[in-house]
């Protein structure tokens, strides 16, 4: 059985460090880790989101402590909804019913943003295909019902996460068609915009994750760079 909040894995991918953090079941107790402000805020959520917003910051704060990167301050949200991170840091959360991710790292220069997203592995009972995916990227879906299936939660993710590391330059909502997901011929998954804004260039790169002894998730990893500093 998890247990609320527990470790389940820390992973150092080439974008930062990512941590997973399980979730509770039921009702819990505020966990030590969060900043008297964090668990002030945490208070006031309903209940069907107080768990996943808590292990996000806890997740967050080992990550951002295992990046050696300090955050005396609460960790509250922008009004998009983003981490407000320490000075000099970058990062993304995630969560699902059980299991909550972060991923942080040291601001680069030039400046760069980041993303993850994390799915629970899983027979899509609703088809989002159209909903979700490109028609060039519906043709390329393999027939078989589950590996169906999970080629449209890996581009669901890695497009969820293209959204997170995107959100700081562009600052709207961006739609699905905006962002397609391939694979290049050495299987890595890969990335690319055609906004409807027009902002950018932007230059696109994607990491899927495999922690052990998690092959029931799928979890993707983003950073977005303006395109003349991924030239430069």
């Amino acid at each position: 059985m998890n247990v609320a909040f527990e470790r389940r894995f820390v992973l150092e991918l080439p974008f930062g460090v990512c941590v997973g953090v399980s979730l509770p079941d039921g009702r819990f107790e505020l966990p030590g880790e969060l900043h008297p402000e964090e668990a002030a805020f945490a208070r006031t959520l309903p209940e069907a989101r107080r768990a996943g917003w808590v292990g996000g910051r806890v997740a967050l704060r080992a990550a951002l402590a295992a990046a050696d990167l300090a955050a005396p301050a609460p960790i509250l949200a922008s009004p998009r909804g983003a981490p407000l991170l320490p000075p000099g840091a970058i990062g993304s959360v995630s969560h699902k019913r059980a299991i909550a991710v972060a991923l942080a790292a040291r601001e680069p220069s030039p400046r760069a943003t980041i993303g993850i997203d994390v799915e629970e592995l899983r027979p899509l009972r609703v088809d989002v295909a159209g909903r979700v995916l490109t028609p060039e990227e519906r043709a390329a879906l393999p027939a078989d019902g589950v590996a169906r299936d999970a080629a449209v939660l890996l581009a669901f993710s890695a497009k969820e996460a293209i959204y997170k590391a995107l959100d700081p330059w562009v600052q709207r909502f961006v739609a699905f068609h905006e962002a397609s997901v391939g694979r290049a011929s050495d299987g890595a998954v890969t990335g690319r915009l055609a906004l409807d804004g027009g902002e950018g260039p932007f230059g696109v790169e994607l990491h899927e994750a495999c922690p052990a002894g998690e092959a029931g998730l799928v979890l993707v990893a983003a950073r977005v760079r303006p395109v003349d500093v991924v030239r430069s």
